[in-house]
Order: structure tokens, then sequence, then C-alpha cells
């Protein structure tokens, strides 16, 4: 029996990353790379600004946080996320 109160995600899941703030940015699929306790790092195919907020979302179960780093790699990018909120259940 689960008895967390945060949701766990695994390396190497599909996401789904929403940018959000006054203006929501675009949804756009991405790939968990890396958790640690308060955050995580993503590759997606789009830069995303450093400071915007951001909504991951990973079988059924979010993760709201900051981008805190956004670096080119090859033929995408990886972002690091500080993770504020997890486990809202969608």
């Amino acid at each position: 029996m689960e008895h967390r109160k945060e949701g766990r995600f695994k390396p190497n899941q599909n996401a789904t990353l929403r940018v959000l703030g006054m203006m929501p940015g675009p949804v756009m699929e991405a790939c968990i790379l890396d958790i640690s306790g308060s955050g995580m790092r993503l590759r997606s195919q789009l830069p995303v600004p450093c400071g915007a907020p951001v909504e991951v979302e990973v079988n059924h179960t979010l993760s709201h946080g900051r981008v805190c780093r956004c670096e080119p790699k090859q033929h995408s990018y990886e972002l690091g996320v500080q993770v504020s909120v997890t486990g809202a259940q969608v």
C-alpha cells in the first residue's frame, strides 16, 4: 500500500509540459530524464525561458514548478524544473 503524500515519477517517461502564466504558452511533449526530491530534468523540443511557471503531467499526476535551467542539447533542450507542488490528481 502506497503511503506517500506526493506522487512519484519514474525517469524516461513521456510527460505533458504546459507553460503557465498570464498568457499561457505552448503545451508540449517532454521526457523526464531525472527526478530528485525538489526537481526534475526534462527533455523538450522547444526552449522554455528560465523563471517560467510550468505544469508537468505524468500518468494523471501534476507537478507545478519553475524552469531554472534551459540548455540546448543536440536537437532538443534540457530543462531543469524546481518543483513546488506534486501530487495533484487530474
